[in-house]
């Protein structure tokens, strides 16, 4: 047995570790909401790439739908979509899991990193929130081209 001040600092310790390594834990979706999550913003990406601009705000999360008009988002994308081109490459980068979002409410929340290319804008980074939705459905709640 530990004599009665190492067992303070190891206690200490412990919580120590717990604070520090508790919310990098928290930060990786198990592997049942990361599935779903990719599904939804593989499905969201598809239509982005075929130009279907309007179909992938039907399909987006209720939050970006309120957010964001149709006519408004289509036009925002086709702006976008034209200046970089089409696809060349897209390759998912990192993945990571929260209970918020900025200006949003609490919920469950995965982001999804890709490195992409498209053919004017060879360096990119596509950046894609995905929400559990009102009906208990992954769906994108935000897209961003850096």
């Amino acid at each position: 047995m530990l004599p009665r001040k190492y067992r303070m600092h190891a206690a200490l310790l412990l919580i120590a570790l717990v604070i520090i390594f508790l919310p990098l834990y928290n930060e990786h979706p198990d592997k049942q909401k990361a599935a779903a999550a990719t599904t939804a913003a593989t499905r969201f990406l598809q239509l982005i790439d075929a130009n279907q601009f309007a179909e992938s705000w039907q399909d987006s999360a209720s939050l970006l739908q309120e957010k964001v008009p149709e006519q408004k988002w289509v036009e925002q994308l086709r702006k976008t979509r034209e200046v970089a081109g089409p696809l060349v490459t897209r390759k998912q980068t990192s993945i990571s899991y929260s209970t918020s979002a900025k200006d949003s409410p609490e919920g469950e929340y995965i982001l999804i990193m890709y490195e992409s290319a498209f053919k004017a804008k060879a360096d990119a980074q596509e950046i894609l929130t995905v929400m559990l939705d009102k009906d208990q459905t992954w769906r994108v709640a935000g897209y961003f081209i850096k």
